[in-house]
């Protein structure tokens, strides 16, 4: 046996009793590194990467994530065929304690210069793979050499000192499942499923259960699943934003349930189901006596999930704090005050003690380092100290990162938390992508906000006209193209802008015009930049519209669907800054100010109505109603003429009030139901059908027309007839 293979074999040793997870990295030449992992593969290890062993189950690095749910005992990941930041952090999720991570990598010497094939993934035109920084494996590189945990072994180099890494062999595995009833594993998940069992049998009590991977968070769900079965529920709901997370809560299900069916759907047990569904799919159900489990709910937006929370009087959710798939943090923190407002008696659980490894299991905490899944920003306490007025913004010299620990865990903190799908990957893209631009609020040390600006187009003409005509889409230039494919709009490929991507300020700061002090510092360097224009496209909401209009910037394009996953449509809003900005800016709001009418009764026919008033104020210029509108209008309020009669006279009041009310007045307006309801039948074109409400009819809804028809006229102080 060669020294190395008894260096692995200890670490094997110290593994198994302690039930931890460990690393081993082979570092050295392609054929060098595979042939020393071939040598400690086994029958049930699993390859990630495009070069393993002949007879070995392999996946490319990018589908790591046909692995969820599975739980594995011995990995090997291939960097040299890419390193991959989503796919590390979902293959470490999978190995169970007392198993090995073995990693493949260059030279570490050499390793930040490796040309890596996920370079490709980073890079848009005119850029090459050789202008991606290298930022975020020099610190991969740097975080391995300072683990006392992982074993690293070098391709002639001298094999590295074992006192330190063995340490600690002696110590004996804990029972998690000691103090725990079957079929639970530990107390933490008992308690859980307990206390899902009595919120649920209260009514509106939602649960909201939080724990890091490999608590047995999922199981926990299944768990409680089979108990509501047992208790003569129904119908049990299942969501995540993919089946594959909602796997080991079905599974436990039907292992509990003897001799339930299990498919694609879900699980069959005599009358009763446990069904997957996506968040989407579930709009379209009761809500009124089902029960709801969410799983992953960090990956979901948090107006979805509102319409959740408000759709199912029994629900509950459960989300992974630290994990690729979104933060915990952020959703926990963002939710909680909509839970506090609907569903003031909720409760939450956190999962501690881990199911598939012991406590303090270093691969866990190398890989949170690594992927900075524990990022966070600073306390609210210690942010808040410093005066308004002692923020300034600065743009990041991105290489400041590569050893300012502090700064980037502050920063990628605040991504975290303020965004629901930041995952591994966007560190990697904030350290090293070549086309990014970052602004900082900071006073002293302390990272207040930030913003991310992408820098896109021009476009070469060929190109452009190969995007015109649907031939091509290049990797990124997201608002140049959809102008050019989308819009029409040839010449603004000829344009460069930049696109905002994230713009966060830290919670305790925010509604203090800081947002809006970052957006005017990227306007104010965008001229020596040559920018032409600014731009943003996100999920629309209320909120976030009238955010940006505030800041100077007109929505140009709406989404013709809402998205799977939020709920809501894609907005695009621009900000010109030169003269061919004007232009461009102008033509495709034009654009847009024509077909938003024709399309509101097709498309967003079911818009929501306080945005469809803010869109209207933004693109319609009314005329003043005439003779003939106040005649109609009076008929229709005092004199009993029919709706069919006077809708055109309708449309244009609404229009004209929504034009002339301040955005203060509109949202009173708005909390009116008979001008609701009138918006969605005169503008939208709803059915009546589709409007009833509480049993109200045609003849009942046209009262509430007539009654909010002459609101609307007193509030404008114009007379009727």
């Amino acid at each position: 046996m060669t020294n190395y293979a008894a260096l692995v074999e200890r670490l094997k040793e110290q593994a198994v009793q302690q039930n931890h997870r460990r690393l081993l990295v082979f570092s050295g030449s392609a054929q060098w590194a595979r042939q020393r992992a071939a040598e400690q593969a086994t029958a049930d290890s699993i390859w990630l990467g495009q070069h393993p062993p002949e007879g070995m189950v392999a996946l490319p690095v990018r589908e790591a994530h046909r692995l969820l749910g599975q739980t594995l005992t011995s990995l090997i990941y291939d960097a040299w065929d890419g390193f991959n930041p989503n796919s590390f952090g979902q293959i470490s999720g999978t190995l169970s304690g007392g198993g090995l991570l073995i990693l493949l990598c260059p030279p570490l010497s050499d390793w930040p210069d490796f040309d890596d094939p996920e370079h490709r993934t980073l890079v848009v035109e005119p850029y090459t793979t050789q202008s991606v920084g290298r930022r975020f494996i020099s610190r991969v590189c740097r975080l391995l050499e300072d683990d006392p945990y992982s074993l690293i072994i070098q391709e002639g180099q001298p094999l590295p000192d074992s006192e330190v890494l063995f340490s600690d062999l002696n110590a004996e595995a804990v029972d998690a499942a000691a103090d725990a009833a079957p079929p639970c594993l530990t107390r933490d998940q008992q308690q859980a499923v307990e206390l899902i069992i009595r919120q649920l049998q209260r009514g509106r009590r939602p649960t909201v259960l939080t724990a890091e991977r490999g608590r047995g968070k999922s199981t926990a769900l299944g768990i409680a699943a089979a108990q509501l079965v047992g208790f003569d529920y129904q119908d049990i709901l299942l969501t995540a934003p993919e089946r594959a997370a909602v796997s080991p809560a079905l599974d436990m299900a039907a292992d509990l349930l003897p001799g339930a069916i299990q498919t694609d759907e879900g699980v069959q047990y005599d009358d009763a189901r446990i069904r997957f569904m996506l968040p989407e799919q579930l709009l379209e159900q009761p809500g009124e006596g089902q029960i709801l489990l969410v799983d992953e709910a960090a990956a979901i937006p948090v107006p979805m999930l509102v319409m959740l929370l408000k759709r199912f009087p029994r629900i509950v959710f459960a989300s992974t704090v630290h994990g690729y798939e979104g933060t915990g943090q952020g959703f926990t923190l963002r939710f909680s005050r909509f839970l506090n407002e609907l569903t003031p008696q909720w409760k939450h659980c956190h999962l501690k003690t881990p199911i598939r490894w012991a406590e303090d299991d270093p691969l866990e905490q190398l890989v949170f380092n690594l992927l900075l899944l524990n990022a966070e920003p600073l306390p609210k306490a210690e942010i808040s100290a410093p005066p308004h007025s002692g923020f300034s913004v600065v743009e990041l010299d991105r290489d400041q990162l590569d050893e300012d620990y502090s700064t980037l865990q502050q920063l990628f903190g605040l991504l975290v938390l303020a965004h629901y799908r930041t995952t591994p990957g966007d560190l990697r893209i904030l350290l090293d992508s070549p086309n990014l631009h970052i602004w900082l609020l900071q006073s002293e040390q302390r990272i207040a906000g930030a913003v991310l600006v992408a820098e896109e187009g021009p476009l070469p003409e060929a190109l452009a006209e190969a995007i015109w005509s649907g031939e091509r889409r290049p990797r990124g230039h997201l608002l140049p193209q959809t102008l050019v494919h989308q819009e029409g709009y040839r010449m603004a490929a000829g344009l460069t802008c930049g696109r905002i991507m994230r713009l966060v300020v830290h919670p305790a700061l925010q509604r203090q015009g800081l947002g809006r002090q970052l957006l005017q510092a990227v306007a104010g360097a965008a001229d020596n930049k040559g920018w032409d224009y600014l731009g943003t496209s996100f999920a629309l909401t209320g909120d976030l519209y009238a955010f940006w209009r505030a800041c100077g910037y007109e929505m140009v394009r709406l989404g013709n669907q809402r998205d799977a996953i939020s709920g809501c449509f894609a907005a695009l809003l621009l900000k010109p800054l030169s003269a061919a900005g004007d232009a461009c800016v102008a033509r495709v709001e034009r654009r847009f100010a024509r077909q938003f009418a024709l399309r509101l009764t097709d498309d967003w026919k079911h818009l929501e109505v306080p945005l469809l008033a803010g869109i209207l104020a933004q693109v319609d210029t009314p005329e003043p109603l005439d003779a003939d509108d106040l005649s109609d209008l009076s008929g229709f309020i005092r004199h009993n003429r029919s709706y069919e009669s006077s809708v055109y006279a309708l449309n244009r009041l609404l229009r004209q009030a929504l034009h002339a009310l301040s955005t203060e007045q509109q949202l009173h307006l708005l909390q009116d139901e008979g001008v609701v309801l009138l918006m969605q039948r005169v503008l939208q074109q709803q059915s009546w059908d589709c409007l009833e409400q509480d049993g109200q009819g045609r003849r009942g809804q046209v009262r509430e027309l007539r009654r909010a028809a002459g609101l609307l006229l007193d509030l404008l102080q114009v007379p009727d007839q």
